[in-house]
């Protein structure tokens, strides 16, 4: 009754307010968790009762979010863990993995064509979609604890490592700073062993993450558990609750940007009339501007979401170079490196971290016996298309991102021997080079948001009637530009690698000292000659 009351008073519709007050209700629930459970228990049932409440919130929050349709991901889980028992007991892990893929892939397809109509919807399969990947996930970090076992590995140490502990060691805080893998898949993630169902539950409905995400394996969940996640448990790091309030004031910042810039520039209006009637410059730039804040509203919802994780205390990631506490450890989102990002490639790595890593892991290196890069990736953006919904729009946006990413590595590579200098250490405080290094960062800037924008433009419209009016509108000019400096790259001659032509001047002069040595042997011989 409130969300339906206060969506007709704010106009929002009431699955977005229903979004965010699950986003929001995540934060008392954490704070909760952390006055009571995140703290050593005088019991060997503390990992039990920290996951049983996890499972009771976290199904009520799903229960508020979906109502009825909560049977979805239930079932899910539930068979996923099912199909992993089958697999241990007939010992073929494998094929529970296989059989885990395809059932939670199609079970979330066939959802998509039943509820999605060609327009982005907010309903069950939104936290459906986040459940697909983590028990997919789950099935084959345990079918890779099948091969774990069958190595040389010693079973007792590494058995201790996974398994649950209510008494963690206690050792000192180090205030250096190793050198960091994402928390949220590290390695060494196999399960030996199939996890209990209610643990299992636990994991996927654990309340900071299940709607929206950020991925992370069972592996960092077990940490979280059983208190190994910190280096002592009876003194947890401070600064997580500045860290969450920062989380949710840029959140919100984002959102209300968002709301207020897609209200200038709807993406509804690029398939309008009177944008067609426009001037093409102008076109080109509210085509920017549109993708921009279609973004926004994705670094808004995300950055909201992290700071339940890191009230919880799960998204701890060490300490930094003057020991104080990071809590950034599942964060889907670097804003500072992606609102300054002169790559894609930095876009990659800065927006949706942890679903890209997920891909990278799951997928993306799954495929590494092919031995080829570019058809891995390939698979996998057509995974990921597949992941998103059935409409065509991501499919396009996709295939898309994959030509803009080749043709940045490539051209990258190209004219590598006149942007390296620019970046040596050498050169740093050089104003002439200063200047250049900066204009390389503003074209790249400049490249990478309009190749970034102009795509995502049908990630947003979906269907393909919507999206050949606005790219229509503007020339196609993104795909011209981009398969014309495929065509380039393909018939303008390779530039060699400096190690090659290094390798050559020292063959070179190799050569011409074996010369002068042949020469000055014969001198010597010749002399000798004479002497006699």
């Amino acid at each position: 009754m409130v969300v339906k009351s206060l969506s007709a008073t704010t106009g929002v519709p009431e699955s977005v307010l229903r979004l965010l007050f699950t986003i929001l209700l995540s934060y008392p629930l954490a704070l909760f968790y952390r006055f009571t459970f995140l703290r050593p228990l005088k019991t060997i049932w503390a990992p039990f009762l920290r996951n049983l409440y996890v499972v009771v919130t976290g199904l009520a929050l799903c229960y508020y979010h979906n109502g009825s349709d909560i049977k979805h991901s239930l079932i899910a889980t539930i068979v996923t863990w099912i199909f992993c028992l089958i697999g241990d007991i007939v010992g073929n892990r494998t094929l529970s993995a296989i059989s885990a893929f395809l059932f939670n892939i199609i079970y979330l397809t066939v959802g998509y064509y039943k509820v999605q109509n060609g327009d982005y919807g907010i309903n069950w399969t939104m936290t459906q979609c986040v459940l697909c990947l983590r028990m997919i996930g789950f099935a084959m970090d345990f079918m890779d604890g099948e091969k774990l076992k069958k190595s040389k590995l010693s079973m007792a140490s590494t058995h201790a490592k996974n398994s649950i502990s209510s008494s963690p060691q206690k050792v000192g805080i180090s205030t250096s700073r190793p050198q960091k893998q994402p928390i949220s898949f590290e390695k060494n993630i196999q399960l030996l062993d199939l996890p209990p169902l209610i643990e299992t539950i636990g994991y996927a409905y654990f309340f900071g993450s299940f709607l929206i995400g950020p991925q992370f394996s069972f592996h960092l969940y077990r940490k979280f558990l059983t208190m190994t996640l910190f280096p002592d448990a009876t003194r947890i790091p401070s600064g997580s609750y500045k860290s969450a309030m920062k989380s949710l004031f840029l959140g919100a910042l984002y959102l209300g940007v968002y709301e207020i810039g897609s209200g200038y520039f709807p993406a509804s209006y690029l398939i309008t009339a009177d944008f067609a009637s426009k001037p093409f410059i102008n076109r080109l730039m509210i085509m920017w501007w549109v993708g921009k804040f279609s973004l926004t509203k994705y670094l808004g919802i995300w950055t909201l979401a992290e700071g339940a994780s890191m009230l919880s205390g799960i998204s701890f990631n060490g300490y930094d170079d003057h020991g104080n506490a990071e809590w950034n450890g599942l964060a889907n989102v670097d804003r500072w490196r992606f609102e300054f990002a002169t790559s894609l490639a930095d876009i990659v790595g800065s927006f949706n971290t942890n679903t890209n890593l997920w891909v990278k892991t799951y997928v993306f290196k799954r495929f590494a016996f092919l031995g080829n890069k570019e058809l891995s990736s390939i698979i996998s953006l057509l995974f990921l298309a597949l992941w998103h919904g059935v409409c065509f729009g991501y499919y396009f946006c996709f295939s898309l991102e994959f030509f803009d990413v080749e043709i940045e590595r490539r051209w990258a590579k190209r004219v590598e021997s006149y942007t390296k200098p620019l970046y040596l250490p050498q050169n740093k405080n050089n104003p002439s080079i200063q200047f250049w290094r900066r204009i390389h960062q503003l074209v790249g800037w400049l490249g990478q948001t309009c190749a970034l924008h102009y795509a995502v433009v049908s990630f947003v419209l979906l269907k393909w009637e919507y999206i050949r009016i606005v790219y229509n509108s503007v020339h196609w000019i993104g795909h011209i530009t981009v398969f014309s400096l495929l065509l380039l790259d393909f018939i303008l001659p390779k530039h060699k690698k400096t190690s090659e032509v290094n390798n050559k001047m020292i063959n070179g002069d190799n050569k011409m000292v074996n010369g002068d040595n042949k020469m000055i042997n014969g001198d010597i011989r010749n002399s000798s000659k004479k002497i006699n």
